[in-house]
């Protein structure tokens, strides 16, 4: 990842005040169904991070993790020593979470070179990042919304999406300086056409708004519900996993995530029933159309299957790096 200041601007307001914000950061037994009724300013993305991962692993402490979220995020304010500027903030929590000091004992948070794709669904858990300080393009750059939050939540700093991928992006707010933030790679800034070039984003995409955006709040957390569609699809159920993709379309309605998630769910469905020997000729003719709708709006919007190529590449560069990493470790 180069390390280049981007130049694209973005509309976000430059003088947001501190006083539009009321965190709802207290956990009460919440579900994630719970978000739709909830005022965009009042999220709080660590909490409701945590409420996906209680509802994938129900052993999972939500409050616990609060706590936690609040001593890191004090900890940053300690470093900042009374400094305001939004870059001071920005680079407090940069340093806290990818350089070892006596901040986050030695131990800093990291990219997971042994599963980089998180193809092991709780490694995509905000609480599984927390606890072993190796991350995904899915938990890095929540970590480090739910820390800029805590630091200040009025400072514009947001979630942007990329294909199968997340960072955030953030606008300062005393020079008007906009930086992509790429969280798998230290932090450090990535231009917007570093990420159309590596990961081939077209300008439908782009224009549509379906990558490269800022994300709302709601549309960010709408990401992170992913994994529990792909349990309950493994698991074979189908209904369960349908609610939820339901839900993420119900908060981000053109998330390529949700729309191809929803089609192949309702083909998986009428398959299972072709199986069973229960599929009616309507219910054929339901299935098979609804699925294309959905399939075919991704599609519209810029949307396109990763090719075997992109991933053997891609892993390819991942497995280089750990290569290295294990070499300078000896």
């Amino acid at each position: 990842m180069k390390n280049i200041f981007i130049v694209f601007m973005v509309a976000v307001s430059a003088n947001v005040m501190l006083a539009q914000y009321n965190l709802s950061n207290e956990y009460h037994n919440q579900s994630i169904f719970d978000i739709v009724n909830e005022k965009e300013n009042n999220i709080d993305i660590g909490l409701w991070a945590l409420i996906i991962a209680k509802e994938y692993d129900n052993s999972v402490d939500v409050q616990k993790y609060l706590n936690m979220l609040d001593s890191l995020s004090t900890v940053i304010k300690r470093m900042l020593a009374g400094r305001e500027k939004d870059m001071d903030k920005f680079l407090a929590t940069k340093m806290f979470l990818y350089e070892p000091g006596k901040w986050n004992n030695y131990k800093p948070f990291s990219y997971d070179l042994e599963d980089p794709l998180g193809h092991i669904l709780e490694h995509q858990l905000l609480s599984n990042y927390i606890d072993s300080r190796k991350g995904n393009c899915v938990s890095m750059p929540t970590l480090f919304l739910a820390l800029m939050e805590r630091v200040d939540p009025a400072i514009p700093f947001v979630g942007v999406k990329a294909p199968l991928h997340l960072f955030c992006r953030l606008e300062d707010r005393q020079t008007g300086d906009v930086w992509n933030v790429e969280t798998t790679n230290g932090g450090n800034p990535a231009r917007n056409q570093w990420y159309i070039d590596e990961m081939n984003i077209s300008q439908t995409a782009i224009r549509s708004g379906l990558y490269l955006k800022d994300l709302t709040k709601k549309e960010y957390i709408a990401e992170l519900i992913g994994p529990l569609i792909h349990k309950y699809r493994r698991e074979g159920k189908f209904e369960k996993a349908l609610k939820y993709a339901d839900l993420l379309l119900k908060l981000s309605p053109e998330s390529d995530v949700g729309l191809v998630q929803k089609g192949a769910l309702l083909d998986e469905m009428g398959y299972q029933k072709l199986k069973d020997g229960t599929l009616t000729e309507k219910e054929k003719i339901y299935y098979h159309d609804e699925a294309n709708k959905y399939i075919n709006k991704a599609f519209s919007l810029g949307w396109k299957p990763e090719s075997k190529e992109e991933r053997k590449e891609y892993l390819k560069s991942v497995k280089t790096e750990l290569q290295k990493t294990k070499s300078e470790a000896k």
